[in-house]
């Protein structure tokens, strides 16, 4: 798996009940006491984690988490995930590691202005025997169809990172989006000479009937290898239909996080679109493109679009510049 400069986890809220004799209370000297569950299920990118904290009665938190790096004793300023709930034990999923790499984790709480830590565990994530160095991090939601979701979009290597805007059907990002300076197109919408079942639609009457996008013209694939593609607009369907859906803020980026029957997760940042020279709706909206062309209005393909509260397909215009997440079928 790609190594990652950034990591970050998503965090899964539910009580769990570690194998006995691997998560002894810690010996606080304090009102504060938190204990750091021992790291579980470590593989190549991934490790299971966790914590728990006791209060003296009548004291209050503000924030607790885990954090964790590649050096002893972390604390909060290195990275970290943090949530309010404080009231059972929580479990974080953290993806994104670097295979072959030993990492410390500890469990923390904030109180005031003053952090608390638990012990330092450690892990070493597995090795992945030299492979592929350009491969990149996935995950797997357990889906009907098998398909692996890629952590992050392309063009970014972080799952918070905004990563590179494409119009459909273009593999590089561009500093103009619009019909102008659309590939395919001669200059306007109703212009469209690939991609088009309509006459209406196409540069003098240009029909092909072609529906998908070819790997050529597939920003994931051209970029990152035959393996990846973009996700087709069933695959988006499959995503947020088998999935709970919940909008949060990730390493302080708003996105979308989608959580699976099998627990694990993937976040989607909140990347806006790029329209002519513009970047607009950042950390307010997600885009993101399918390979598949709306057919009713070949202008126009099948998008995921995602805002506080409110997610689901939508047909966006060709000429824009919107995210690519990648996905792939399973090895």
């Amino acid at each position: 798996m790609k190594k990652f400069q950034k990591i970050s986890i998503i965090i899964l809220m539910t009580a769990v009940v570690f194998a006995a004799g691997c998560t002894p209370k810690e010996d606080n000297d304090s009102d504060v006491k938190v204990t750091t569950y021992t790291p579980q299920d470590i593989t190549l990118t991934t490790a299971v984690c966790g914590g728990d904290v006791i209060v003296t009665q009548g004291l209050s938190l503000t924030e607790l988490g885990v954090c964790w790096g590649t050096d002893s004793e972390p604390t909060v300023a290195d990275s970290h995930i943090s949530t309010s709930n404080w009231n059972e034990p929580y479990v974080c999923t953290i993806t994104g590691l670097a295979p072959a790499t030993t990492y410390h984790v500890r469990a923390y709480a904030l109180r005031g202005l003053e952090y608390y830590y638990g012990k330092d565990k450690s892990f070493t994530t597995e090795d992945n025997g030299g492979g592929d160095p350009n491969d990149h991090d996935y995950v797997d939601l357990g889906l009907p169809s098998g398909t692996l979701w890629a952590t992050c979009n392309v063009g970014a290597t972080t799952p918070e990172g905004y990563g590179d805007y494409f119009a459909w059907g273009e593999i590089q990002p561009k500093t103009v989006y619009n019909w102008s300076t659309y590939k395919y197109c001669n200059g306007d919408y109703d212009r469209i000479t690939k991609y088009c079942n309509v006459r209406g639609y196409g540069s003098h009457g240009y029909t092909d009937y072609m529906t998908t996008l070819l790997p050529s013209d597939d920003a994931a694939t051209t970029n990152w290898g035959s393996d990846w593609c973009m996700p087709s607009v069933d695959q988006w369907g499959e995503l947020f239909g088998m999935t709970n859906i919940a909008w949060t803020t990730q390493n302080g980026v708003n996105g979308i996080l989608f959580t699976a029957s099998n627990g694990h997760s993937l976040f989607l940042p909140d990347a806006g679109y790029r329209w002519d020279v513009g970047l607009d709706y950042v950390g307010l909206y997600g885009y993101y493109w399918s390979s598949s062309l709306n057919t009713g209005g070949p202008d126009g393909a099948w998008s995921f679009r995602f805002y506080l509260n409110g997610c689901g397909i939508s047909s966006d215009y060709r000429d824009l510049g919107l995210s690519v997440r990648a996905v792939r079928s399973a090895r």
